[in-house]
């Protein structure tokens, strides 16, 4: 028995008529009749009475019936979960935590690779912060994140990718520009323009001037790099950039990028929930990022 010949027999059973079930299904009388035939010698039960012109159910047949239907939803309702579950599992979501994403140079080369060898795969793509990146592969509305370290969840599995240096930008005139690197100790009073105010770089930031005694004068806050160079130019603050926004400075521009020596270093990961780590589209995924 499968559920072909199911079908066949509620056709039949709703019909009344071989003739119209078979219309209705786009097969011949003669094989819808062998169907059913076999269906009967399989559960040893006549489902139908056959008389000249005219076809009705037995009792086994209307107790056959109502079986028959609940079957069929049910394997329907099974293909259908399934088809969700396939679905969900070609799908990637992938969170950037805005503070790391353009350090990130190579990532939608890598991304496009993964796209190439998996085609079938749907990648979700949404900036969040490092905070939310964490909380969102938590819950489980993220598959993967980019984010910046630590980490404070044991749910959470974390692989390394890069670290980089805190740059301070400041113009060529003003006063700590004759060093060749900086220390905490300078930046006590002087006005700061950062990046990362929502971000884990904040307060990372707090704890590297708490532990010199002071606390960072933020004046400004702007993820774009370009707002910092402006603000910086005309002295309205100095600059805390990631190593990255170094490269966007353009040859000309009077600006002196200088090296931040006892802040420590932004540390960004890919992550993802542990018990997600055994999924071949991850561990395939995490191939082409490591």
């Amino acid at each position: 028995m499968d559920f072909k010949q199911l079908n066949y027999f509620i056709a039949v059973y709703k019909t009344a008529s071989f003739t119209a079930a078979a219309r209705q299904l786009h097969i011949s009388q003669q094989g819808l009749s062998k169907s059913i035939h076999n269906l009967e010698k399989e559960l040893e039960l006549p489902l139908f009475f056959r008389e000249k012109n005219h076809l009705s159910p037995t009792a086994f047949g209307d107790l056959f019936y109502k079986q028959a239907v609940y079957l069929t939803e049910e394997f329907q309702n099974a293909m259908a979960i399934l088809e969700n579950a396939k679905k969900a599992a070609s799908r990637l979501k992938i969170g950037f935590s805005a503070s790391v994403l353009n350090a990130l140079d190579d990532i939608e080369v890598s991304i496009q690779r993964f796209r190439k060898s998996h085609p079938e795969v749907l990648i979700e793509m949404s900036n969040e912060t490092d905070y939310a990146c964490e909380e969102r592969i938590e819950k489980g509305s993220l598959d993967i994140a980019f984010s910046m370290g630590p980490f404070s969840s044991p749910l959470i599995q974390a692989d390394f990718l890069m670290e980089e240096s805190i740059y301070a930008l400041l113009p060529h005139s003003h006063r700590l520009a004759a060093k060749e690197r900086l220390f905490i100790a300078d930046l006590r009073e002087e006005p700061l323009l950062t990046s990362d105010l929502k971000n884990k770089g904040h307060v990372l930031l707090k704890e590297d001037f708490q532990k010199q005694g002071a606390s960072p004068h933020v004046v400004f806050w702007s993820n774009d790099p370009q707002t910092h160079f402006r603000l910086a130019q005309k002295n309205l603050g100095v600059s805390l950039a990631p190593e990255h926004t170094l490269s966007l400075l353009n040859p000309d521009c009077p600006l002196k990028a200088l090296p931040i020596a006892d802040i420590q270093k932004r540390k960004i990961y890919v992550i993802c929930k542990k018990n997600n780590r055994a999924n071949p589209l991850f561990k395939s995924f995490l191939k082409f990022i490591l």
